[in-house]
């Protein structure tokens, strides 16, 4: 800061018509992504009311770049008054402060100030305020009140908190493909390494990056440095570490602007010690964090969390972000918690309480989701929630299991089984849930606990077509429920489902029966109705014309909220809603198998827009394949392109979850018969557009799919047949008469062969035939 001692007091007050610089380094280049701001603040310094203007947020941010740029902008503009621009960043504290402030006026005091400018008309810009706001603002306030004609912009993490301050908060810039904090980072890059920073992955990275620093323009200049040394992918893994190492190459750049902890120590003495305390304590998470979170890592009361939140934002240290479920949410930017948690982790016992109580915070998030999602409210927001917090939850789990706590740790993945299994959020949950069993052979978990995690790893193995590993979960869950009859029956329900995969259709019809009866005599609604939905899809397989009666059942004694288990309120998240819907979609399925496709159509319908707010991948996948199964049996020809671009999706949606699909050999059949009705190219645009669709826009187009009634005659393999043959075995009998072997059968089906030998098994029966010759001549003889 220029020297205040010996300052001759007869410099003019006002300069000449452009604008004067007292102290500092222009700050010069492209103003980015502030077009909005900028016409905001040139309109406030041209009002005449306005007489107090302070740009405040976040360091690193781009205030003083702002005000420099509203200023250029007015210099010249008639009846605009001279603009005089004043640095504090080095003015001391104090009666030094005011000093330095007013040194520019050729004033020693706000009140000589004011005497010299009197009522000329003057713009006076307080640069980097952050030191001296406290010190100056009172005297501030006065030279207002004295000097009518004088106007002042301030540039300050801090507000001066007097009357006449309009405040105009400077917000990071907008993140993603294309935005302003991209184009910061290319303007920053070298030319040559702008040469290497082209294709579509790596623009994806220098996305990436920006988004990790938030959008604050000083950090993403540093990047982009640090780019050209370490390259991008290198820069993108420290700051998913928590770490960043750059530093400002630029030689004229004040020291407080070459590093971030520069940055963030320069005005650390406005910070006391129970903002420091507080600061270190949020450092710990990811993600946004809101009241409740900074009350429990805090270990404060609400009053004391409040007052230290409100304190943290007045000093733009938190961001604020729009309230989500009507309680607002902070965050630190990963500068500031960068910086703080270094300063942390030389506490190693603050440390250590600090990660305890985010684990302890994240396992009570996590059962509120549960409780959450299992009331059917706000299914969509609380998906949402648990998106923005994943990074949270993953360093929770990991706390927890180097602490040795697998209770805590298992019951937080299972109440949030929906989001990071069903929705794919954090497919390795089920592999985490498995290493913290193992982990307690010496102190095993409680029976229930253990029997419930080894079913949720039994169910992402199914959804991702392992049997064998499904197998041996639901074994062990069998040991670890022996004495425990109603959490027996729930493993007896799945380990039917998982027969039902593997074809053994008569052993799983006899387990689900029985299942069904006990979790009935349990209470548990659920269960019993799972078990009844793999029930029916059983019977549908064996040819049963009763097979949808266990779903009829199911749907109706389904209650709009499940209550939870006081003994287990991590237990069953699932929203009631989607219960519903796979209900429907597996309705629509044995409905298709008896030949009701109007009816299955319907059902597929209901299922879909139930699922388009709260559906995960695996139920809207299935939706979208009984929808383009069934609209290809009722519909025409002339409409493939619909089912399509619906099969597409589905393709595109297992791809991306991992997840396989039980209509195999149905959907093999019906893309064959696509290839050869839709011109290749357009399958190939189709599948390209689906690689990024999101749930809702797949269900959208599931929706667009009606049913049109035939042109031609149904098929007459579809009517019922004699004996009490359901249409299915009525078909396969026909088939049979024409000398097709069971394979052959079941690929102009689009069926599984065993599914062939069960319902000619059935035919079999019901005609009283010892062989297909028998078949053959009952068909005959039933035709003349």
């Amino acid at each position: 800061m220029t020297a205040v001692e010996g300052e001759p007091t007869t410099r003019p007050v006002v300069p000449a018509t452009r604008p004067v610089r007292w102290g500092g380094e222009p700050r010069t280049g492209v103003l980015y992504g502030r077009e909005s701001e900028l016409s905001v603040l040139t309109g406030l310094l041209e009002h005449a009311r306005e007489r107090l203007i302070t740009l405040t947020g976040p360091a690193g941010v781009g205030k003083s770049r702002l005000a420099e740029a509203a200023v250029t902008a007015l210099a010249g503009i008639p009846g605009v008054p001279p603009h005089l621009w004043v640095d504090l960043a080095e003015a001391g504290t104090g009666a030094d402060a005011g000093r330095a402030a007013w040194a520019p006026l050729g004033a020693g005091t706000a009140r000589e100030a004011a005497a010299r400018l009197g009522d000329a008309g003057l713009l006076l810009v307080l640069d980097d305020c952050d030191p001296v706001a406290g010190a100056i603002a009172l005297d501030l306030a006065a030279l207002l009140r004295a000097c009518p004609r004088l106007k002042v912009l301030v540039t300050s993490r801090v507000s001066l908190d007097i009357q006449a301050e309009r405040i105009l908060p400077v917000d990071p810039l907008p993140t993603g493909a294309g935005s302003p904090a991209e184009a910061v980072f290319t303007d920053r890059l070298q030319a040559a390494d702008r040469v290497g920073l082209r294709g579509p992955q790596i623009r994806s990275t220098v996305t990436d990056i920006c988004r990790q620093l938030d959008g604050i323009p000083l950090a993403i200049e540093m990047a982009a440095e640090a780019v050209g040394t370490q390259g991008p992918y290198a820069v993108l893994e420290q700051l998913a570490r928590g770490e960043f190492t750059g530093r400002r190459r630029v030689r004229d750049a004040p020291d407080r602007h070459r590093s971030i902890e520069g940055t963030l120590a320069w005005a650390s003495h406005a910070i006391g010690s129970e903002d420091r305390e507080l600061l270190r304590a949020l450092t710990v998470f990811h993600g946004p964090v809101p009241v409740s979170a900074v009350r429990q890592v805090a270990g404060t009361g609400r009053a004391a969390a409040l007052a230290g939140i409100e304190s943290l934002l007045h000093k733009s240290l938190l961001l604020s972000r729009a309230e989500r479920g009507g309680e607002p949410e902070y965050r630190l930017t990963h500068m500031a918690r960068y910086h703080y948690r270094k300063e942390l982790a030389a506490d190693p016992a603050a440390l250590h309480l600090a990660l305890d109580r985010h684990a302890g915070y994240c396992a009570s998030y996590a059962l509120s989701v549960a409780a959450g999602l299992r009331s059917g409210d706000q299914g969509d927001q609380l998906l949402a929630e648990v998106r923005d917090r994943l990074p949270d939850l993953i360093a929770a789990t990991r706390r927890l299991r180097d602490r040795g706590d697998h209770a805590r740790l298992v019951r937080l993945l299972i109440a949030l089984e929906g989001p990071l299994l069903g929705h794919g959020l954090a497919p390795e949950a089920a592999d985490q849930i498995e290493q913290s069993i193992a982990a307690t052979a010496v102190v095993p978990l409680d029976g229930r606990l253990t029997a419930e995690a080894l079913m949720t790893v039994a169910r992402t193995a199914l959804a991702r077509g392992e049997h064998q590993r499904a197998r041996r979960a639901l074994d062990r869950a069998a040991g670890a429920a022996r004495e425990l009859p109603a959490v027996r029956a729930r493993v007896a329900s799945l380990t039917g489902e998982l027969l039902r995969h593997l074809g053994e259709m008569t052993e799983a019809s006899a387990l689900l029966d029985r299942a069904a009866g006990e979790l009935d005599a349990a209470g548990d609604t659920r269960a019993a109705a799972l078990a009844r939905r793999s029930l029916s899809l059983v019977r549908a397989e064996l040819g049963a014309p009763d097979s949808e009666e266990p779903l009829l059942r199911a749907l109706d004694e389904l209650p709009s909220v499940l209550p939870a288990d006081p003994d287990a309120p991590w237990l069953d998240p699932e929203p009631p809603a989607v219960l519903r819907a796979r209900l429907l979609t597996a309705l629509a399925r044995v409905r298709r198998a008896l030949g009701r496709a109007p009816q299955a159509y319907e059902d597929v319908r209901a299922a879909t827009r139930i699922l388009m707010d709260t559906g995960g991948p695996g139920p809207v996948a299935d939706a979208l394949e009984a929808m383009a199964l069934i609209s290809s049996d009722t519909g025409p020809a002339g409409r493939p392109h619909a089912v399509a671009r619906v099969l597409s999706h589905a393709e595109a949606l297992r791809r991306r979850h991992g997840l396989v699909s039980e209509e195999g050999p149905a959907l093999s059949v019906l893309n064959t018969r696509l290839r050869e009705t839709v011109d290749a190219s357009l399958l190939r645009r189709l599948r390209l557009a689906s690689q990024d669709v999101s749930l809702r826009d797949a269900l959208v187009a599931g929706l667009f799919v009606p049913p049109q009634p035939r042109t031609e005659p149904p098929a007459a393999g579809l009517r019922s047949g004699p004996a009490g043959l359901t249409p299915r075995q009525h078909q396969i009998a026909l088939l049979v008469a024409e000398g097709l072997t069971n394979r052959q059968a079941a690929g102009k089906l689009g069926i599984s062969e065993w599914t062939v030998a069960n319902h000619l098994r059935v035919v079999m029966q019901k005609l009283q035939c010892t062989s297909r010759v028998h078949v053959v001549r009952a068909v005959q003889q039933a035709d003349r």
